[in-house]
This record gives structure tokens, C-alpha cells and sequence, in this order.
């Protein structure tokens, strides 16, 4: 466990450090749970990650209108007292998703597919076609509740990989 602050700040941050490196905190969590129980209804927290120091960022998007300022200004607002009280006094950046947007759970596949989409998994694949490869990009074709197929961009072939092995998810839109 490996413990971290900076000057007068009283902000601890817990990380788990694995062969992998730095994984995701029970800190995190915690947070992301208060944030998630202060959105306002048709908003939904996309992704939230400590960024460079004191500095706990949330990607939020929202169903009945654009994610701008005034939105994102009224979350911080909002979710700021409530992360204080959870010990929690570093800098919050809320923002959109932009259009590399995180998918973090299977309900973000399901939204876009037909889309294009980078997929990192934890690890590089074992045997078969794919052998020591760990970077995937293609169209989102379909999702079960354990996993994603996706049809590779190169040579069109479909590929299933487990959401449980996936490191990083993002659509890949050509703009």
C-alpha cells in the first residue's frame, strides 16, 4: 500500500499497487459512489480518476441536453460539499466525455454499437491468431453481460473479449 500527500494538504489517497501497477481504490470508490448519489436524474458519471495530484476528475454525461459549462459548474457545486465530508479536499474537475469517451461498463458498449471503439486489455492474448497482441480497434458489433465482440478494423475478423480482462475502452471516432 503505498500512501500519498502533499504539503498542508490533508488529502490521502490509498492505492493498491499490484504487478500492474496502481489499481483502482477502494478511495475511488468510495467518492464515486458519493458523486454518483448527487447526480440529478438523466446524468450519469462516465468516469471518475485521481489526475495528477489533488485532483479528482469526473467525466459526466447527461441525457436531456448538452454537458457545458453551466452543467458542469452546477455538478461541481453540487458534489464538492459531499466529497468534503468524505475527507476529500483536493480539486474536482467535472467534464464531458468528449468523443473518445471512456466505456467503462457494459451498458456503454450496448449504447454504441455500430460504432468504432479502441479496446486495451490487461493483458496481451494467449495463442490463437491474436497471440501477444493487446491492443484491439474495430466496430462494436454486439454485448452479452460478460463480454464485447468487436470486428477488427484489419481483415474484418470478429473477436469476443471479457469486459473482466479489459484495461481501457474508448470510441474511436473518426472526426
Amino acid at each position: 500500500m503505498l500512501y500519498w500527500s502533499k504539503g498542508s494538504l490533508k488529502t490521502r489517497c490509498f492505492f493498491n499497487v499490484s504487478k500492474r501497477g496502481v489499481t483502482k481504490t477502494a478511495r475511488l470508490d468510495r467518492l464515486t459512489e458519493v458523486v454518483e448519489s448527487a447526480l440529478p436524474e438523466g446524468a450519469e458519471l462516465i468516469e471518475a480518476r485521481f489526475s495528477g495530484g489533488p485532483l479528482l476528475t469526473l467525466l459526466v454525461d447527461r441525457e436531456d441536453g448538452p454537458v457545458n459549462h453551466e452543467f458542469c459548474s452546477g455538478i461541481a457545486a453540487r458534489v464538492s460539499p459531499m466529497l468534503e465530508e468524505e475527507g476529500y479536499d483536493g480539486l474536482v474537475e467535472v467534464s464531458s466525455p468528449g468523443f473518445d469517451r471512456p466505456l467503462t461498463k457494459p451498458e456503454h458498449f450496448e449504447r454504441q454499437a455500430g460504432h468504432k471503439a479502441k479496446v486495451r486489455m490487461n493483458e496481451p492474448m494467449a495463442g490463437g491468431p491474436h497471440d501477444g497482441r493487446q491492443n484491439f480497434t474495430g466496430t462494436i458489433e454486439s454485448v452479452t453481460e460478460t463480454s464485447v465482440v468487436l470486428k477488427l478494423l484489419e481483415g474484418g475478423v470478429e473477436i469476443e473479449l471479457p469486459f473482466g480482462s479489459i484495461l481501457r475502452a474508448n470510441l474511436k471516432e473518426d472526426i
